[in-house]
């Protein structure tokens, strides 16, 4: 079983719609736990987050500002411990059916895999979203995927927004990997279409936003899968 961090800062609708999909597509069977973090948001986030209810034990933690996720996740490796599996999803994340049964069943192929990176970074076969995936060797993954917490014998240290990426420069010891296919995972904070691409504009002119520019039409086959 895996401990699962969910963590959002002032992207109230954002949040909601990635919850649904959290609450909905994911095997709560294989969770043993579930750590909601809010980073002191403003905008009725952390109300939001206090009134979730999921089919797993959770652990609420609101009503302060953490100081961003290399900090929240830090917070959640101390009281995880060295022996398991933590699954970090961000509250742009939408999560497709079955994403945690696939990703953990990589890990169990890969047992020296100690990070695997679930963002759309390869392409995924549409009509085959279920097949045996393998790993592409990552030289980092972001912030979204498994890890196991016996890779941590040293904490992150919160560098704005990027401390995470610091830390695996620091360790090339660490196994690192994408899924490849990839599973069909949507960002919304890259999504070309309304209303998703206005938020966006509109998070990023109050600073609530990651700092990459939106996927492409041109990509537009990586939404597909949720038609």
């Amino acid at each position: 079983m895996i401990d699962l961090l969910f963590l959002t800062h002032n992207r109230l609708e954002f949040t909601q719609e990635t919850i649904r999909a959290l609450r909905q597509n994911t095997d709560w069977s294989l969770v043993r736990r579930v750590h909601l973090y809010d980073d002191g948001s403003t905008d009725g986030t952390q109300q939001f987050l206090e009134e979730v209810r999921l089919p797993a034990d959770t652990r609420f933690c609101t009503g302060r500002a953490w100081g961003g996720p290399v900090a929240i996740m830090n917070d959640a490796l101390r009281l995880i411990g060295k022996d398991s599996i933590l699954a970090k999803i961000d509250s742009d994340t939408m999560v497709p059916p079955g994403w945690l049964n696939e990703c953990l069943a990589v890990m169990d192929r890969n047992p020296d895999l100690h990070l695997l990176g679930i963002e759309a970074m390869h392409p995924f076969p549409v009509a085959e979203r279920y097949e045996v995936r393998g790993i592409e060797p990552a030289r980092f993954i972001g912030g979204i995927g498994l890890m196991r917490t016996s890779a941590f014998q040293t904490l992150p240290e919160p560098d704005g927004r990027f401390g995470f990426t610091a830390w695996q420069d620091q360790h090339p010891e660490v196994n690192k990997a994408w899924l490849n296919p990839a599973l069909p995972v949507c960002l919304l904070d890259r999504m070309p279409i309304e209303p998703w691409r206005s938020i966006s504009d509109g998070y990023n002119r109050k600073q609530w936003q990651r700092p990459w520019r939106p996927y492409e039409l041109s990509h537009s086959a990586l939404w597909e899968w949720f038609a």
